[in-house]
């Protein structure tokens, strides 16, 4: 009996702490998401291979993130529900980084190695900011930036 009780409190220990992990993450099956997003991607995109999927908000609203490579870069497409698309990224090699960009990074995280750029976009590839991935002392933090360089988000993972 006390086996038992051990063992179950064990697997709720396991379960509260390995589930929190997970919590932010919405990985979704193709199944999952609207139609009307597959239909616009795979007309969009047919040649694009290896998509995954995850449910997001954008601006307050549920949104849709397609992610995919090809030629050896990664996208990033976030979809409403009705197959509208909201906003593209696209990663870009770290020598594309506006230096004022650059610049606003190294003054606030004069430390930081900077791991990874995505330039975000409109619908229409109007250029509205970057995302950066940064790292200092083995701790990853996310920053969202404008075009001038102002930080406009930071998420620590």
């Amino acid at each position: 009996m006390k086996t038992q009780y051990l063992m179950t409190a064990v697997l709720g220990v396991l379960w509260a702490v390995f589930g929190q992990v997970n919590a932010g993450e919405d990985d979704l099956s193709k199944d999952q998401v609207p139609k009307a997003i597959i239909a616009a991607f795979e007309k969009a995109y047919p040649n694009a291979k290896g998509a995954k999927f995850e449910e997001e908000t954008f601006e307050g609203k549920a949104a849709y993130e397609v992610e995919y490579k090809e030629n050896d870069k990664e996208y990033d497409l976030l979809y409403s529900a009705d197959g509208t698309l909201l906003q593209k990224e696209e990663e870009i090699d770290l020598k594309s980084l506006p230096e004022a960009v650059a610049q606003a990074i190294k003054k606030d995280y004069p430390q930081a190695e900077i791991k990874e750029v995505e330039k975000m976009m409109k619908p229409d590839s109007t250029v509205t900011g970057y995302e950066v991935e940064i790292e200092t002392d083995d701790k990853k933090t996310e920053l969202e930036l404008d075009v001038s360089g102002k930080i406009l988000k930071t998420e620590k993972d």
